[in-house]
């Protein structure tokens, strides 16, 4: 497998999209720190680099995780489209070892992103607001990192899925961007008894840790849950995802 997932950095490596994207995210880092020093007193603001990228980290979540909702969508798609699949069944590898290589090429990716972008956005900090002591600490800034990870992969994975749906990439990443982007909405108007069975509500482990530097002030959806269970819980939809995916890839015929 590890060599597929080789072949696949490959692919992704001649198009270029993932350094584009990393280029795209340091410009809006730089144009944050750079619109925001001038107009937003120190004190008031940022005491240090931790709480800068902290707060540049949040829009890097949300940038990465429909960045890797377009690559999912096309990881599969596209090597039906283009015939390029023929070349990767012939070999003497097993269906899902090659389904499970891109997904897992996916998930590389938007970490390998994900931590580039907020070391960058640190040493960004460190050069315009220095190193000053506050509240948040590095462990701190760690765990809310930790706590992204698991929704940045979820969407992602959705999409992933509806990718060895339907044939095509435009509709998976459509549907996808739809879910992402009202997820909120939908468990805005569920009535309670529904929500806390909603994987949404559970995607935010951050919500059970007692620090409110790190929760924000998020509660969790039901007193039947725990941190455990929440965690339990969405990784039963990754791993029903997953299955699910590599029945419909064994299945689809190669014209």
């Amino acid at each position: 497998m590890l060599r597929l997932i080789q072949n696949e950095f490959l692919k992704l490596h001649a198009k270029k999209s993932m350094y584009v994207f990393i280029g795209v995210l340091v410009l809006l880092e730089l144009a944050a720190a750079f619109a925001i020093k001038p107009w937003m007193p120190l004190a008031e603001k940022f005491t240090g680099f931790l709480s800068f990228s902290n707060t540049v980290f949040v829009p890097i979540v949300l940038l990465t995780t429909i960045f890797g909702i377009a690559i999912a969508s096309r990881v599969v798609s596209e090597e039906f489209q283009t015939g390029t699949i023929k070349q990767l069944l012939i070999r003497p590898r097993k269906r899902i070892t090659i389904l499970l290589s891109k997904y897992f090429t996916v998930v590389f990716v938007l970490i390998f992103v994900c931590s580039i972008a907020l070391l960058l956005s640190m040493a960004i900090g460190i050069v315009l607001f220095g190193r000053g002591k506050e509240e948040l600490t590095f462990v701190m800034l760690l765990k809310i990192v930790c706590y992204q990870i698991l929704p940045m992969l979820f969407y992602p994975t959705v999409s992933f899925f509806l990718a060895n749906f339907f044939r095509k990439s435009v509709l998976p990443l459509i549907i996808a961007l739809f879910i992402f982007f009202l997820e909120g909405v939908i468990v805005k108007f569920l009535p309670m008894m529904f929500k806390k069975y909603l994987i949404f509500s559970h995607l935010d482990l951050a919500m059970y840790d007692s620090n409110i530097l790190i929760n924000g002030g998020a509660m969790p959806p039901s007193l039947d849950f725990n941190f455990t269970a929440s965690l339990l819980f969405v990784s039963l939809h990754f791993v029903v995802l997953l299955i699910v995916s590599s029945t419909l890839f064994q299945k689809r015929d190669v014209l």
